[in-house]
Protein backbone atom coordinates (compact mmCIF):
# COMPACT_ATOMS: atom_id res chain seq x y z
CA UNK A 1 0.00 0.00 0.00
CA UNK A 2 1.48 3.39 -1.03
CA UNK A 3 2.54 5.72 1.77
CA UNK A 4 0.82 9.11 1.79
CA UNK A 5 3.03 12.24 1.76
CA UNK A 6 1.57 13.42 5.07
CA UNK A 7 2.34 10.13 6.83
CA UNK A 8 5.82 10.14 5.36
CA UNK A 9 6.33 13.69 6.62
CA UNK A 10 5.37 12.67 10.16
CA UNK A 11 7.63 9.63 9.97
CA UNK A 12 10.65 11.67 8.87
CA UNK A 13 9.84 14.29 11.51
CA UNK A 14 9.90 11.54 14.14
CA UNK A 15 13.30 10.30 12.93
CA UNK A 16 14.76 13.83 13.13
CA UNK A 17 13.21 14.23 16.59
CA UNK A 18 14.68 10.93 17.84
CA UNK A 19 18.11 11.85 16.51
CA UNK A 20 18.08 15.12 18.43
CA UNK A 21 16.59 13.54 21.55
CA UNK A 22 19.15 10.75 21.87
CA UNK A 23 22.09 12.93 20.85
CA UNK A 24 21.22 15.47 23.54
CA UNK A 25 20.73 12.77 26.18
CA UNK A 26 24.32 11.60 25.99
CA UNK A 27 25.78 15.05 25.23
CA UNK A 28 24.03 16.66 28.21
CA UNK A 29 25.70 14.23 30.61
CA UNK A 30 29.23 14.51 29.25
CA UNK A 31 30.49 15.84 32.63
CA UNK A 32 29.54 12.46 34.12
CA UNK A 33 31.31 10.71 31.25
CA UNK A 34 34.48 12.60 32.19
CA UNK A 35 34.09 11.53 35.82
CA UNK A 36 33.30 7.89 35.01
CA UNK A 37 36.40 7.41 32.86
CA UNK A 38 38.58 9.90 34.82
CA UNK A 39 39.48 11.90 31.72
CA UNK A 40 40.29 15.57 31.20
CA UNK A 41 39.28 17.96 28.42
CA UNK A 42 42.16 16.88 26.15
CA UNK A 43 41.22 13.22 26.42
CA UNK A 44 37.55 14.01 25.95
CA UNK A 45 38.54 15.88 22.81
CA UNK A 46 40.29 12.76 21.54
CA UNK A 47 37.21 10.67 22.30
CA UNK A 48 34.95 13.11 20.43
CA UNK A 49 37.43 13.18 17.56
CA UNK A 50 36.81 9.43 17.15
CA UNK A 51 33.11 10.25 16.81
CA UNK A 52 33.96 12.77 14.07
CA UNK A 53 36.20 10.35 12.20
CA UNK A 54 33.59 7.61 12.33
CA UNK A 55 31.00 9.92 10.82
CA UNK A 56 33.29 11.26 8.10
CA UNK A 57 34.32 7.75 7.12
CA UNK A 58 30.69 6.63 6.94
CA UNK A 59 29.34 9.54 4.88
CA UNK A 60 31.02 8.56 1.57
CA UNK A 61 29.96 4.96 2.16
CA UNK A 62 26.41 6.12 2.85
CA UNK A 63 26.37 8.13 -0.39
CA UNK A 64 27.55 5.05 -2.29
CA UNK A 65 24.97 2.78 -0.64
CA UNK A 66 22.09 5.23 -1.00
CA UNK A 67 21.13 4.46 -4.63
CA UNK A 68 21.51 0.74 -3.97
CA UNK A 69 19.50 0.44 -0.75
CA UNK A 70 17.28 3.54 -0.85
CA UNK A 71 17.01 6.29 1.75
CA UNK A 72 14.12 4.64 3.61
CA UNK A 73 16.01 1.41 4.31
CA UNK A 74 19.22 3.26 5.16
CA UNK A 75 17.37 5.63 7.48
CA UNK A 76 15.95 2.66 9.37
CA UNK A 77 19.32 0.90 9.68
CA UNK A 78 21.09 4.12 10.69
CA UNK A 79 18.50 4.96 13.35
CA UNK A 80 18.60 1.47 14.87
CA UNK A 81 22.41 1.40 14.98
CA UNK A 82 22.49 4.89 16.49
CA UNK A 83 20.10 3.81 19.25
CA UNK A 84 21.94 0.54 19.86
CA UNK A 85 25.39 2.06 20.37
CA UNK A 86 24.46 4.84 22.82
CA UNK A 87 24.02 2.73 26.02
CA UNK A 88 27.57 1.45 25.66
CA UNK A 89 28.87 4.89 26.67
CA UNK A 90 28.00 4.05 30.27
CA UNK A 91 28.91 0.35 30.23
CA UNK A 92 32.55 0.14 29.13
CA UNK A 93 35.69 -0.25 31.24
CA UNK A 94 38.41 1.78 29.55
CA UNK A 95 39.04 4.90 27.49
CA UNK A 96 40.29 2.72 24.61
CA UNK A 97 36.98 0.88 24.49
CA UNK A 98 35.16 4.21 24.68
CA UNK A 99 37.08 5.56 21.69
CA UNK A 100 36.24 2.43 19.68
CA UNK A 101 32.58 2.80 20.55
CA UNK A 102 32.61 6.47 19.53
CA UNK A 103 34.01 5.43 16.14
CA UNK A 104 31.02 3.12 15.72
CA UNK A 105 28.58 5.72 17.06
CA UNK A 106 30.02 8.31 14.67
CA UNK A 107 29.63 5.91 11.74
CA UNK A 108 25.99 5.35 12.66
CA UNK A 109 25.52 9.12 12.94
CA UNK A 110 27.02 9.72 9.49
CA UNK A 111 24.87 6.99 7.95
CA UNK A 112 21.72 8.36 9.58
CA UNK A 113 22.46 12.00 8.68
CA UNK A 114 22.90 11.27 4.97
CA UNK A 115 19.92 8.93 4.79
CA UNK A 116 17.38 10.97 6.75
CA UNK A 117 18.21 14.21 4.91
CA UNK A 118 17.83 12.41 1.59
CA UNK A 119 14.47 11.03 2.73
CA UNK A 120 13.49 14.55 3.88
CA UNK A 121 14.27 15.98 0.44
CA UNK A 122 12.16 13.25 -1.16
CA UNK A 123 9.23 13.98 1.18
CA UNK A 124 9.53 17.74 0.58
CA UNK A 125 9.14 17.15 -3.15
CA UNK A 126 5.73 15.58 -2.45
CA UNK A 127 4.48 18.85 -0.92
CA UNK A 128 3.69 22.15 -2.58
CA UNK A 129 5.74 24.32 -0.21
CA UNK A 130 9.14 24.31 1.53
CA UNK A 131 9.07 22.17 4.68
CA UNK A 132 12.76 21.42 5.28
CA UNK A 133 12.97 23.79 8.25
CA UNK A 134 10.24 21.83 10.02
CA UNK A 135 12.39 18.68 10.01
CA UNK A 136 15.32 20.57 11.49
CA UNK A 137 12.94 22.08 14.04
CA UNK A 138 12.03 18.55 15.13
CA UNK A 139 15.72 17.76 15.64
CA UNK A 140 16.09 20.88 17.78
CA UNK A 141 12.95 20.08 19.76
CA UNK A 142 14.33 16.61 20.41
CA UNK A 143 17.57 18.19 21.56
CA UNK A 144 15.71 20.48 23.95
CA UNK A 145 13.75 17.62 25.50
CA UNK A 146 16.84 15.41 25.59
CA UNK A 147 18.80 18.05 27.45
CA UNK A 148 15.89 18.47 29.85
CA UNK A 149 15.85 14.72 30.39
CA UNK A 150 19.57 14.85 31.11
CA UNK A 151 19.01 17.54 33.73
CA UNK A 152 16.15 15.58 35.28
CA UNK A 153 18.18 12.39 35.32
CA UNK A 154 21.09 14.08 37.06
CA UNK A 155 18.76 15.76 39.58
CA UNK A 156 16.93 12.51 40.37
CA UNK A 157 20.14 10.53 40.63
CA UNK A 158 19.39 8.16 37.75
CA UNK A 159 22.38 6.02 36.90
CA UNK A 160 24.07 6.95 33.64
CA UNK A 161 23.52 3.43 32.27
CA UNK A 162 19.82 3.24 33.20
CA UNK A 163 19.19 6.66 31.66
CA UNK A 164 20.80 5.83 28.31
CA UNK A 165 19.37 2.31 28.13
CA UNK A 166 15.82 3.54 28.73
CA UNK A 167 15.88 6.24 26.06
CA UNK A 168 17.69 4.04 23.54
CA UNK A 169 15.16 1.22 23.90
CA UNK A 170 12.25 3.63 23.44
CA UNK A 171 14.03 5.18 20.46
CA UNK A 172 14.43 1.82 18.74
CA UNK A 173 10.74 1.03 19.10
CA UNK A 174 9.70 4.42 17.69
CA UNK A 175 12.20 4.16 14.83
CA UNK A 176 10.79 0.77 13.84
CA UNK A 177 7.30 2.28 13.80
CA UNK A 178 8.41 5.26 11.70
CA UNK A 179 10.19 2.99 9.22
CA UNK A 180 6.88 1.62 7.95
CA UNK A 181 5.84 5.09 6.72
CA UNK A 182 9.00 6.18 4.87
CA UNK A 183 8.90 6.72 1.10
CA UNK A 184 10.61 4.31 -1.31
CA UNK A 185 12.82 5.84 -4.00
CA UNK A 186 10.76 6.94 -7.04
CA UNK A 187 11.47 5.49 -10.47
CA UNK A 188 12.94 8.80 -11.69
CA UNK A 189 15.58 8.67 -8.98
CA UNK A 190 16.47 5.07 -9.86
CA UNK A 191 16.84 6.08 -13.50
CA UNK A 192 19.08 9.04 -12.63
CA UNK A 193 21.14 6.76 -10.42
CA UNK A 194 21.73 4.29 -13.24
CA UNK A 195 22.68 7.12 -15.60
CA UNK A 196 25.12 8.56 -13.07
CA UNK A 197 26.77 5.15 -12.61
CA UNK A 198 27.17 4.71 -16.37
CA UNK A 199 28.34 8.26 -17.12
CA UNK A 200 30.04 10.01 -14.20
CA UNK A 201 29.97 13.78 -14.30
CA UNK A 202 33.55 14.27 -13.04
CA UNK A 203 34.97 16.91 -10.74
CA UNK A 204 34.17 20.58 -11.06
CA UNK A 205 35.62 23.41 -9.03
CA UNK A 206 32.97 25.06 -6.85
CA UNK A 207 31.80 28.56 -7.69
CA UNK A 208 32.52 31.52 -5.43
CA UNK A 209 28.93 31.47 -4.16
CA UNK A 210 29.12 27.78 -3.25
CA UNK A 211 32.44 28.29 -1.45
CA UNK A 212 30.89 31.16 0.51
CA UNK A 213 27.88 29.05 1.43
CA UNK A 214 30.22 26.27 2.54
CA UNK A 215 32.16 28.66 4.80
CA UNK A 216 28.92 29.92 6.37
CA UNK A 217 27.78 26.33 6.91
CA UNK A 218 31.13 25.40 8.48
CA UNK A 219 31.06 28.31 10.94
CA UNK A 220 27.42 27.71 11.85
CA UNK A 221 27.66 23.96 12.33
CA UNK A 222 30.90 24.21 14.28
CA UNK A 223 29.05 26.55 16.63
CA UNK A 224 26.18 24.07 16.92
CA UNK A 225 28.55 21.22 17.70
CA UNK A 226 30.46 23.30 20.24
CA UNK A 227 27.31 24.25 22.11
CA UNK A 228 26.06 20.65 22.08
CA UNK A 229 29.22 19.12 23.51
CA UNK A 230 30.78 21.88 25.61
CA UNK A 231 28.07 24.23 26.89
CA UNK A 232 27.14 21.96 29.80
CA UNK A 233 30.78 21.53 30.82
CA UNK A 234 31.34 25.29 30.54
CA UNK A 235 28.39 26.06 32.81
CA UNK A 236 29.61 23.54 35.41
CA UNK A 237 33.25 24.58 35.29
CA UNK A 238 33.14 28.34 34.72
CA UNK A 239 29.80 29.41 36.21
CA UNK A 240 29.74 26.70 38.92
CA UNK A 241 26.28 25.47 37.92
CA UNK A 242 25.17 22.16 39.41
CA UNK A 243 25.12 19.02 37.26
CA UNK A 244 21.31 19.16 37.42
CA UNK A 245 21.06 22.83 36.36
CA UNK A 246 23.78 22.97 33.70
CA UNK A 247 21.95 20.88 31.04
CA UNK A 248 19.24 23.55 30.99
CA UNK A 249 21.69 25.69 29.01
CA UNK A 250 21.62 23.27 26.10
CA UNK A 251 17.87 22.93 26.57
CA UNK A 252 17.56 26.71 26.12
CA UNK A 253 19.79 26.52 23.04
CA UNK A 254 17.64 23.75 21.55
CA UNK A 255 14.39 25.56 22.39
CA UNK A 256 15.64 28.63 20.55
CA UNK A 257 16.76 26.51 17.60
CA UNK A 258 13.36 24.84 17.38
CA UNK A 259 11.50 28.16 17.69
CA UNK A 260 13.60 29.84 15.02
CA UNK A 261 13.20 26.95 12.62
CA UNK A 262 9.44 26.76 13.07
CA UNK A 263 9.19 30.33 11.77
CA UNK A 264 12.28 30.15 9.54
CA UNK A 265 10.60 29.73 6.15
CA UNK A 266 8.21 32.62 6.77
CA UNK A 267 11.02 34.85 8.08
CA UNK A 268 13.17 34.20 5.02
CA UNK A 269 10.30 35.09 2.69
CA UNK A 270 9.64 38.33 4.57
CA UNK A 271 13.15 39.59 5.35
CA UNK A 272 15.32 37.89 2.73
CA UNK A 273 17.85 35.10 2.99
CA UNK A 274 20.97 37.26 3.26
CA UNK A 275 19.54 39.37 6.07
CA UNK A 276 18.53 36.22 7.93
CA UNK A 277 22.09 34.86 7.75
CA UNK A 278 23.75 38.12 8.81
CA UNK A 279 21.36 38.96 11.65
CA UNK A 280 21.50 35.35 12.81
CA UNK A 281 25.29 35.49 12.98
CA UNK A 282 25.18 38.74 14.96
CA UNK A 283 22.70 37.27 17.46
CA UNK A 284 24.89 34.19 17.93
CA UNK A 285 27.96 36.38 18.43
CA UNK A 286 26.18 38.53 21.02
CA UNK A 287 24.97 35.47 22.91
CA UNK A 288 28.38 33.79 23.01
CA UNK A 289 30.22 36.95 24.06
CA UNK A 290 27.74 37.58 26.86
CA UNK A 291 28.20 34.10 28.35
CA UNK A 292 32.00 34.33 28.09
CA UNK A 293 32.35 37.85 29.47
CA UNK A 294 29.84 37.43 32.33
CA UNK A 295 30.45 33.97 33.90
CA UNK A 296 27.08 33.65 35.62
CA UNK A 297 24.79 30.66 35.12
CA UNK A 298 21.71 32.74 34.29
CA UNK A 299 23.66 34.82 31.77
CA UNK A 300 25.12 31.65 30.26
CA UNK A 301 21.69 30.09 29.78
CA UNK A 302 20.38 33.32 28.26
CA UNK A 303 23.42 33.54 26.00
CA UNK A 304 22.85 29.99 24.79
CA UNK A 305 19.25 30.90 23.94
CA UNK A 306 20.50 33.80 21.78
CA UNK A 307 23.07 31.56 20.08
CA UNK A 308 20.41 28.99 19.26
CA UNK A 309 18.02 31.63 17.93
CA UNK A 310 20.73 33.17 15.76
CA UNK A 311 21.98 29.90 14.28
CA UNK A 312 18.55 28.32 13.89
CA UNK A 313 17.76 29.45 10.35
CA UNK A 314 21.28 29.66 8.92
CA UNK A 315 21.64 26.03 7.78
CA UNK A 316 18.13 25.70 6.25
CA UNK A 317 18.75 29.00 4.43
CA UNK A 318 22.16 27.85 3.20
CA UNK A 319 20.81 24.53 1.93
CA UNK A 320 17.92 26.27 0.18
CA UNK A 321 20.25 28.80 -1.47
CA UNK A 322 22.60 26.02 -2.54
CA UNK A 323 19.77 24.14 -4.21
CA UNK A 324 18.50 27.27 -6.00
CA UNK A 325 21.83 28.63 -7.30
CA UNK A 326 22.42 28.20 -11.04
CA UNK A 327 26.23 28.29 -11.19
CA UNK A 328 26.66 24.52 -10.85
CA UNK A 329 24.46 21.46 -10.44
CA UNK A 330 22.41 21.23 -7.27
CA UNK A 331 23.76 17.74 -6.54
CA UNK A 332 27.42 18.76 -6.74
CA UNK A 333 26.88 22.02 -4.84
CA UNK A 334 24.88 20.42 -2.04
CA UNK A 335 27.46 17.66 -1.71
CA UNK A 336 30.26 20.20 -1.28
CA UNK A 337 28.39 22.47 1.12
CA UNK A 338 27.20 19.53 3.22
CA UNK A 339 30.68 18.05 3.49
CA UNK A 340 32.21 21.36 4.55
CA UNK A 341 29.38 22.10 6.99
CA UNK A 342 29.39 18.71 8.67
CA UNK A 343 33.16 19.03 8.92
CA UNK A 344 32.62 21.96 11.28
CA UNK A 345 29.98 20.11 13.31
CA UNK A 346 32.07 16.97 13.70
CA UNK A 347 35.60 18.35 14.03
CA UNK A 348 34.78 21.45 16.09
CA UNK A 349 34.06 19.78 19.46
CA UNK A 350 37.27 17.71 19.62
CA UNK A 351 39.40 20.66 18.49
CA UNK A 352 37.81 22.77 21.23
CA UNK A 353 38.76 20.03 23.69
CA UNK A 354 42.41 20.21 22.68
CA UNK A 355 42.39 24.02 22.82
CA UNK A 356 40.67 23.97 26.21
CA UNK A 357 43.42 21.73 27.56
CA UNK A 358 46.16 23.97 26.12
CA UNK A 359 44.49 27.26 27.07
CA UNK A 360 41.16 27.30 28.91
CA UNK A 361 37.66 26.34 27.84
CA UNK A 362 36.66 30.01 27.85
CA UNK A 363 39.44 30.93 25.41
CA UNK A 364 38.63 27.92 23.25
CA UNK A 365 35.01 29.03 22.97
CA UNK A 366 36.26 32.54 22.22
CA UNK A 367 37.66 31.16 18.96
CA UNK A 368 34.11 30.10 18.09
CA UNK A 369 33.10 33.74 18.54
CA UNK A 370 35.74 34.61 15.94
CA UNK A 371 34.14 32.16 13.52
CA UNK A 372 30.78 33.84 14.07
CA UNK A 373 32.46 37.08 12.94
CA UNK A 374 33.61 35.24 9.80
CA UNK A 375 30.04 33.98 9.28
CA UNK A 376 28.71 37.55 9.37
CA UNK A 377 31.46 38.87 7.10
CA UNK A 378 30.99 36.19 4.45
CA UNK A 379 27.21 36.49 4.75
CA UNK A 380 27.46 40.18 3.84
CA UNK A 381 29.22 39.29 0.57
CA UNK A 382 26.70 36.68 -0.57
CA UNK A 383 23.96 37.47 -3.06
CA UNK A 384 21.24 35.00 -2.22
CA UNK A 385 18.05 34.41 -4.17
CA UNK A 386 14.74 34.79 -2.38
CA UNK A 387 13.31 31.63 -0.84
CA UNK A 388 10.62 30.06 -3.00
CA UNK A 389 9.38 26.58 -3.72
CA UNK A 390 11.75 23.71 -2.99
CA UNK A 391 14.33 23.16 -5.69
CA UNK A 392 14.40 20.02 -7.78
CA UNK A 393 16.94 18.02 -5.78
CA UNK A 394 16.45 14.55 -7.26
CA UNK A 395 20.13 14.17 -8.21
CA UNK A 396 21.10 14.48 -4.55
CA UNK A 397 19.32 11.23 -3.79
CA UNK A 398 21.48 9.43 -6.29
CA UNK A 399 24.85 10.96 -5.57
Amino acid sequence: MPVSPNRARWAVTLIFFLHGLLFANWAARLPELELRYAIEHRELGQVLFCNAMGAWAAMPLASWLLPKLGSSRMTTVGALLFCAFIPGLALLDSVGQLMTLFLALGAATGLLDVAMNSQAIQVEQQHSRPIMSSFHAAFSLGGMLGAGAGALGAHQGWSYATHLLSFSAAGMLLAIGAATQLLPAPESVRASTEAALVKPTGFRWPSRLVVGLGIVAFCCMLGEGAMADWSTIYLVQDTHASSALAPLGYAAFSLAMATGRIFGDAAALRFGSQRLVVVGGLLALAGLLSMLVVPLTAVGIGGLFLIGLGLSTVIPTVFSATGQQQEMSAAAALGMVSTIGYGGFLLGPPVIGWLADALTLRWALGIVAGLFVVLVGVGLTLRLAARSQPANLEPVLAR
